[in-house]
């Protein structure tokens, strides 16, 4: 276990050379992350190029970095940049990255999620987790509380050491029309109806800043929860699921059984990267969807095939506090070339990633 001074000895290098991305490879119980500095993206000039016409090649860009074969391999890319110390970003690059969110907030960092996919996200509490670890290594951050400006709002991150950082994921969205869902009349989605002519389910809906679609006791799923990982069939189904008109902008769904009053055992199949080995934003809805319905107190571990996190549902401002640990995998640069290729969709690099 790393003390906070630990954490803030080990710094990750910065990119020193224009012509490489410095990334670090993370992850957040195996959901992993390449992080990278939107400074140092910056510093690339096709990249820097493209953003100043007004374009933003985050989305190809992270299809080639995160592919498993032929990139580095992650669920996402996260681009972090300091909000304090480096006004010289202009708004018009957050803009055309699709941070506007960013503009005149008084955080002390803020991140842009894209999924592996190439989608966007505007909330992952395990790359928040993550996030915050790297900014106190890279000195982006003074503080070990951390405020965060994110498409979600603001979020609060407290890294004792990298094996207890809690994330302040502020009151979960229970309105139908803000998860959002369609078709609805409901004022809220508690054990509703989630049917097709393939399936028929109970289930409850949050947002956490993204769409969940929260299902207990699922004969389908039952298997798969014994052994802790997704059977193929599950898989599918869970695509079924998310291919529903229900949900307009896509969802993350929750197979999951209550095996105590403080602990619930779940799987995820995450919009924009499929099945996870942990989703925290999905955990901490879980635990919200097992309160409303009765299974569990506000207070429990979520058991994820990456391990365990810890969320509280408080009930004294409504909050979710999610905790659990973010670890460093390896270090590394990328070359202009190959980020050239990424951005235009090419998979072929000419040269080996670098790695520490």
């Amino acid at each position: 276990m790393h003390t906070l001074s630990e954490t803030l000895k080990a710094k990750t290098p910065s990119n020193s050379d224009s012509s490489s991305l410095s990334f670090t490879k993370m992850h957040g119980l195996g959901n992993d992350f390449v992080m990278v500095s939107l400074t140092d993206m910056l510093a690339i000039p096709s990249f820097a190029n493209l953003v100043k016409q007004g374009k933003n090649p985050l989305p190809a860009l992270t299809k080639g970095i995160c592919d498993r074969n032929f990139g580095i391999g992650a669920d996402g890319l996260i681009v972090g940049f300091s909000l304090a110390e480096r006004p010289e970003i202009e708004a018009s690059i957050f803009k055309a990255l699709g941070a506007d969110y960013a503009i005149g907030t008084k955080c002390d960092i803020g991140w842009i999620y894209t999924n592996s996919d190439g989608s966007s996200s505007a909330m992952c509490g395990n790359g928040l987790r993550c996030l915050g670890l790297w900014a106190l290594r890279k000195e982006l951050v003074a503080s070990n509380r951390i405020l965060v400006s994110t498409k979600a709002g603001v979020q609060e991150i407290l890294v004792d050491d990298e094996s207890k950082i809690t994330v302040d994921m502020g009151k979960p969205i229970l309105q139908t029309d803000l998860i959002p869902l369609s078709g609805s009349s409901k004022a809220s989605f508690v054990q509703g109806e989630v049917n097709s002519s393939d399936f028929q389910f109970k289930a409850t809906c949050v947002s956490m800043g993204n769409p969940h679609v929260v299902i207990f006791d699922a004969p389908q799923a039952l298997d798969s929860l014994n052994e802790n990982k997704f059977s193929e069939p599950l898989k599918s189904l869970s695509v079924k699921v998310q291919e529903q008109s229900l949900f307009p902008e896509g969802v993350n769904v929750e197979w999951c059984r209550a095996v105590a009053r403080d602990e619930v055992h779940s799987l995820i199949y995450e919009r924009g990267c499929g099945a996870t080995l942990a989703c925290a934003s999905g955990a901490a809805a879980v635990v919200v969807a097992a309160v409303l319905e009765g299974r569990i107190e506000r207070k429990a571990k979520v058991r994820l095939p990456g391990g365990f996190l810890s969320i509280e549902w408080a009930q004294s401002d409504d909050h979710v506090h999610m905790t659990g640990p973010a670890k460093t995998v390896f270090t590394g640069s990328i070359n202009e070339t190959d980020i050239d290729k990424y951005i235009h969709g090419g998979k072929s690099v000419d040269k080996e990633i670098c790695c520490s």
